[in-house]
């Protein structure tokens, strides 16, 4: 079945120079699953991937992705709107980085 998701997300945006800006972004996101409990899933697992991959709002020192509605085949689904929340810090990013990494850096020994 498809689901479609809305996702608010708190971010930082840069124009280059190494600055970066507060911004918003309201984003609709397709999930394919196979019922409700698995689209609810398959959409946190997508606000993890913004999270990791939106840059941190200055502002905040925060990346946080609420997940705002999620609608299937019979409408609305309910969920707990507090627990819909991912947040990443900028050291949270810096580390992602520093793992990601790290198996080029071994592999060049």
């Amino acid at each position: 079945m498809e689901y479609l998701a809305i996702f608010d997300i708190d971010c930082g945006v840069s124009h280059g120079f190494g600055l970066k800006a507060p911004d918003h972004e309201r984003i609709d996101e397709k999930i394919i699953a196979d019922g409700p409990q698995v689209a609810y899933q398959n959409a946190m697992v997508q606000a993890e991937k913004f999270a990791d991959d939106y840059l941190s709002n200055p502002a905040t020192g925060l990346t946080t992705v609420k997940l705002v509605s999620l609608i299937g085949p019979e409408g609305a689904l309910s969920f707990d709107a507090a627990k819909s929340v991912v947040k990443r810090s900028m050291l949270d990013h810096f580390i992602a980085t520093l793992l990601a990494a790290s198996p080029a850096i071994k592999n060049e020994d």
